[in-house]
């Protein structure tokens, strides 16, 4: 018996030894949002303290700073604080009128000052290895030296350094450019042409949430005012620039929401249209015609445009007050967002809507056939506008009366707007991306300083800059410059696993040519209108891509015709379109190639003559037929075109001599030079080798 019992007794050891009790989290799960908690990180060990966002579950999501992580339960502990506050390890005495600054250079304490009615001094105790024994006497009151804590064993993992070390809200946030901005902020605040007080963007950041407050877009309250839990709380930041950098200089400030990993935004729409190339390239070809009509060019510039918008969130945003404003109010203060502010994703689609139903309600207008950001004006040639949205700019071509009318408009809107500017010969304009110049009648379109930014690729990083330089110049390419147009489409089909050396040296050629022409550009003459017609040129490659497929281009031109010379025509006008791509259908002859260049570019070419169309006819001119030129003689036998040729929608189709085709540029690395001579001279002659005829039946 003895001996069992023994064996029993040692199996309940061995079976109480083998418990394992899990932690007790049941503080943890109570805890309300804005608590003060440690976490458990591999590597790291406990760190806090952090501010708990919300509890879901055996889960806490807690605020780190950079961002919002959840972490089970069982890692998070609440931050007990001592009730006097040792990290600063102050001692308050009470003291006679304040003195001087009684900072020493010898290592012994430093004593600073409190403004409140009752002076007292705030002690900091200061190591003093010197003197080991030293002690601090102030107004006969003696405060000992802290004694010197052990040297704590170093952890595991990685010591704290560059990658590591904590980093200050603003050494993570702000960007280059507003450091940038703030060193030109100093620099004029010290030269006096800016004058506001305060420190650099002070008053600009204040303006900017009194402004939002009083216009409705979000409200303050405090955390306890809410249930916030499973509510994700966002951050905010202010973002500082220099304004009027060229002509008055001011401080603006714009708070925007930290909206980045915004899982509510995947039920929802968040892209905004913003106006096409093809729209803002026809916007600008008509300018020299209609200034001689007599008509005026203006950019209208929005403040505050996304904060404008009428209609409010349909979710809830609640977010946390920017770092430089949380002194400003009483603590744990958030921002609850009821209408569309900057980092919102949907904030867009808001103030599009506004903005194109005041056009479209307010001012008697209407879209175009395939871009709600081009407006035409339904009334007649005496009130006659075009209006080209972009966000918050404008670009407006119209009668002094229908300008009249659109101020109008504006004002009962009560939209907020800087004042107009008008184009002419000693004002270019800057309109999505581009430059509008008028010199002698002529427009010109050019760059706006993305061609400085451009770099031949190097060794370091290769792959990564191939990437950026090449999107850089095919937005420069889609802007003005249509020659770059098919080096950057070859570029974007190769994959890093297929580029050699020669694939780098023929991006480096090409962006290396743009950053060496950055005033290369586009002139738009003015045309005859009554007698224009939209002119498109074609053309297709079989299987001259690296992967066997073919390339197909297009050049949409609106252009005045002359016949004087035989066999052949001379063609005035303006370029409004064009692309190089890779055909997405296989091809198996030259014919299909032809064919499907043919067909897919006439649907471009429909789209801007039926918007064309609608401006001749509110300026009481007749529409403008759409001709099409193709290089090679087909049998064409689609449905589609013979339906649009008996319809009368292609006007006429001819065959070209390859030589004058300027569309070869888009589908050839060595073309001809049509396509340089049209953007040169705004001229082109074309041979033609064969053309259909229509019946009296047709």
């Amino acid at each position: 018996m003895a001996e069992l019992r023994r064996a029993v007794a040692e199996q309940r050891v061995n079976d109480a030894l083998n418990t394992r009790n899990g932690p007790i989290i049941t503080e943890t799960l109570n805890l309300a949002p804005g608590s003060e908690v440690k976490v458990w990180r591999e590597g790291d060990g406990w760190s806090g303290p952090y501010k708990v966002i919300s509890v879901n579950g055996h889960d806490v999501t807690v605020d780190l700073g950079n961002g919002a992580v959840a972490f089970r339960a069982t890692s998070v502990q609440q931050y007990l604080r001592d009730s006097k506050d040792e990290s600063d390890r102050l001692i308050r005495l009470p003291l006679s009128p304040p003195q001087e600054d009684l900072n020493r250079q010898d290592g012994r304490s430093q004593v600073d000052f409190d403004q409140t009615p009752r002076t007292r001094a705030r002690v900091r105790l200061q190591d003093h290895p010197a003197n080991p024994n030293h002690h601090v006497e102030t107004g006969g009151v003696h405060a000992p030296q802290t004694p010197e804590m052990p040297v704590l064993p170093r952890r595991r993992g990685r010591p704290r350094g560059s990658k590591n070390k904590p980093k200050a809200y603003a050494e993570v946030f702000i960007s280059k450019k507003e450091r940038d901005d703030l060193e030109l902020a100093v620099k004029l605040r010290r030269e006096g042409k800016i004058a506001t007080n305060g420190v650099p963007f002070e008053l600009s950041g204040k303006t900017e949430i009194d402004s939002l407050i009083a216009n409705g877009t979000f409200k303050i309250l405090h955390r306890a005012d809410m249930d916030l839990r499973g509510i994700r709380i966002f951050n905010s930041r202010l973002v500082n620039e220099i304004k009027g950098k060229n002509e008055i200089p001011y401080e603006k400030s714009r708070l925007v929401i930290q909206g980045y990993n915004d899982a509510g935004k995947d039920k929802i729409l968040t892209q905004a249209p913003t106006i096409q190339r093809a729209s803002q390239h026809l916007l600008v070809s008509l300018i020299p015609t209609l200034i001689e009509m007599g008509m005026v060019v203006k950019i209208r510039d929005i403040t505050q445009a996304y904060t404008q918008a009428k209609t409010k969130l349909e979710r809830l945003i609640i977010a946390n007050l920017p770092i430089e404003m949380q002194d400003k109010y009483p603590p744990d203060s958030l921002l609850l967002v009821e209408g569309p502010l900057y980092g919102i994703p949907e904030a867009g689609v808001h103030w599009f809507g506004t903005y194109q139903a005041h056009h479209l309600n307010k001012l008697n207008m209407e879209t175009s056939t395939y871009d709600p950001c081009l407006l035409i004006s339904k009334l007649g040639d005496d009130e006659f506008g075009l209006v080209g949205m972009q966000t918050d700019d404008t670009l407006l071509i119209y009668t002094e009366k229908f300008s009249r009318g659109e101020q109008a408009a504006l004002q009962e809107a009560n939209f907020k707007a800087k004042p107009k500017t008008r184009l002419s010969e000693t004002k270019p304009l800057e309109f999505n991306g581009a430059r509008i110049t008028l010199q002698n009648g002529i427009v010109n379109l050019q760059q706006k300083g993305q061609a400085a930014r451009i770099q031949p690729v190097g060794m370091e990083e290769r792959a990564q800059k191939y990437v950026e330089q090449r999107a850089r110049g095919a937005y420069l390419a889609s802007i003005c410059q249509p020659e770059a147009a098919y080096d950057l489409a070859v570029a974007a089909q190769l994959q890093e696993k297929d580029r050699s050396d020669s694939d780098y040296e023929a991006l480096n050629k090409r962006l290396i040519w743009q950053a060496q022409n950055p005033e290369r550009g586009l002139r738009y003459v003015p045309l005859n209108l009554a007698k224009a017609r939209i002119m498109v040129f074609t053309d297709g490659s079989f299987a001259n891509n690296r992967d066997l497929t073919s390339q197909i281009g297009f050049l949409i031109t609106m252009v005045n015709e002359d016949f004087s010379q035989q066999g052949r025509f001379v063609a005035t006008g303006n370029i409004l379109h064009w692309q190089s791509a890779k055909c997405k259908r296989v091809t198996r002859s030259i014919l299909a190639s032809e064919v499907y260049g043919l067909t897919a570019r006439f649907d471009h070419a429909f789209t801007i003559a039926s918007t064309t169309k609608m401006i001749t006819s509110r300026l009481d001119l007749l529409a403008m037929p759409l001709g099409t030129t193709k290089e090679k003689r087909l049998m064409i036998d689609i449905m589609a075109l013979r339906q649009s040729y008996e319809k009368h929608e292609i006007h006429e189709i001819r065959w070209i001599h390859g030589d004058d085709n300027p569309a070869d540029a888009f589908t050839k690395s060595s073309p001809n030079k049509a396509l340089w001579d049209l953007v040169d001279s705004n001229k082109l002659t074309v041979r033609v080798e064969g053309f259909v005829e229509r019946t009296g039946s047709d």
